[in-house]
């Protein structure tokens, strides 16, 4: 989730808002941390609206990158990056959903966070129906975003390349890699674009990773689930008759699966939630391969194997010894300590983030379910944010400590409405550097589909409503006309 923009664009764009952009001198007096696009020692934000028009061009989409700083995000200035943004690749055009999923990572090795940004729906022919798909990145720095560089495009018309990918080192060769979703006329599969992700290297795509038939990759992320130092990949697999989620690890260059499961997940999260040195996997509504003759995810109280009600998070936990996924945990609303009442039209876990808000050292899991009804109104949303601890995100006895929010809470902005969305994206990340990460989460129906995107600070006992604020894209300086769902995708680190 990369931004490119020149740095005289950085100064438009701050300037619109009345706010100054972080000088190299600032950014040299602070160290880097994950998630810093211009190295001024806070991580940033970018929110990705692929929905919006760019010169009256419907859906041609943009990136917006909210710089952090001591009082959080969207007060330090922004700037808003489109394929006309000077260096940016490509011409915004009519349905190329630039900004259809973004991830912030540093691939150039600088020391300094980069923007990859995918815009699934690119044509690169003629054919303005065509949806190729591209992904480019564009490398952070002190002055702003330089000229940018196509990392991978698709080469089929369907191929989509550009809707969902991940970042992470694993092929081992110490350069960062990209995984890809890439789809065709009747499958879709996982692919690598072997590193380096520099300009001057070539864009192929490597070998079909994992494959679905009359389906696709709904998710990927990267991780060292078997603590051996280096990157290993999940894939989520949806298809016609099958559902799975997978993990490969690369051996003699080679993908391995480590662990694989009948079941589904709508998103991927990572991180190592009882700090046992190897990563952790949890699955964002995870769904049953009912294809299985023993299918994961099921509820299987009534004697025949169900879709849990309101939606399920498994988490299957790492190990470097033990063998990944050989201990796991579920989560749902009615699990102890968890708020809310498990619903048929509830989606717990579409959207996922990971971060340590309450700063214990242990990783705390922020859990979406856009979908959630508060009071009467459907769909009006809702976030909820588990902390981790030594056994993980669920207490020895199955509780969790958690926490809930929607617009209907105390000292939250707003007020939930059927069809907000509250909680479709969510993002956690230490903008104020004050060794807490801050709850973000879009609400992309807000406004009658106009969006935002909403801020709660990290304290001791994690995310808090006290000092809480929501961040419209007309308060955010974004022209009306360019707000379409904004808050629609939040780029992860």
């Amino acid at each position: 989730m990369r931004d490119r923009i020149l740095p005289t664009a950085v100064i438009c764009a701050t300037a619109l808002l009345g706010l100054a952009a972080p000088t190299g001198a600032q950014a040299a007096e602070r160290a880097v941390p994950q998630g810093d696009l211009n190295g001024d020692g806070y991580p940033d934000l970018a929110v990705g609206a692929p929905s919006a028009p760019v010169d009256g061009k419907a859906e041609a989409g943009y990136v917006h990158v909210l710089w952090g700083g001591p009082n959080g995000p969207g007060r330090h200035g922004s700037v808003r990056i489109t394929q006309a943004s000077p260096g940016v690749p490509g011409t915004p055009e009519a349905g190329d959903l630039f900004g259809s999923a973004v991830a912030v990572d540093d691939v150039d090795g600088d020391g300094i966070a980069d923007l990859v940004v995918g815009a699934s729906s690119e044509s690169l022919t003629s054919d303005r129906y065509a949806e190729h798909g591209t992904v480019t990145v564009l490398p952070g720095g002190a002055a702003g975003f330089p000229a940018g560089w196509t990392v991978a495009r698709g080469a089929d018309e369907y191929a989509r390349i550009g809707s969902v990918l991940a970042v992470g080192d694993v092929n081992d060769d110490g350069a960062p890699d990209l995984a890809l979703g890439r789809r065709a006329e009747e499958h879709g599969d996982a692919v690598l674009r072997p590193g380096p992700l520099t300009a001057d290297s070539p864009d192929t795509l490597g070998g079909v990773i994992a494959r679905a038939t009359f389906g696709g990759v709904i998710a990927l992320a990267t991780g060292d689930f078997d603590a051996d130092g280096d990157d290993d990949l999940a894939v989520s697999v949806k298809a016609l008759e099958t559902r799975s989620v997978e993990i490969h690890r690369w051996q003699d260059g080679v993908p391995q699966r480590l662990w694989s499961t009948p079941a589904s997940a709508a998103t991927l999260a990572v991180a190592d939630f009882d700090a046992d040195g190897a990563d952790d996997l949890a699955l964002g509504y995870c769904y049953p391969n009912y294809e299985s003759d023993t299918p994961d995810c099921a509820d299987t109280s009534t004697g025949r194997a169900e879709v849990f009600t309101g939606g399920l998070v498994k988490v299957a936990y790492g190990s470097a010894t033990g063998g990944f996924g050989a201990r796991t945990q579920e989560i749902q609303q009615d699990t102890p300590g968890i708020p809310g009442t498990a619903e048929a039209d509830d989606r717990l876990g579409t959207a996922l983030a990971v971060g340590d808000s309450d700063g214990d050292g242990h990783p705390d899991l922020a859990i979406g379910d856009a979908n959630e009804a508060v009071g009467t109104a459907k769909n009006a949303g809702m976030v909820t944010v588990v902390h981790g601890g030594p056994t993980g995100l669920l207490a020895a006895d199955g509780t969790a400590r958690a926490a809930g929010f929607t617009q209907n809470g105390a000292g939250v902005p707003g007020t939930a409405e059927a069809g907000d969305l509250f909680g479709a994206s969510v993002h956690l990340q230490d903008h104020d550097a004050d060794g807490h990460a801050d709850l973000t989460t879009g609400s992309p129906g807000e406004n009658s589909a106009t969006g935002g995107v909403w801020l709660l600070p990290g304290a001791a006992q994690g995310p808090t409503a006290t000092g809480s604020r929501a961040m419209s894209p007309g308060g955010l300086g974004l022209p009306a006309s360019t707000a379409p769902r904004y808050g629609q995708v939040l780029g992860q680190s």
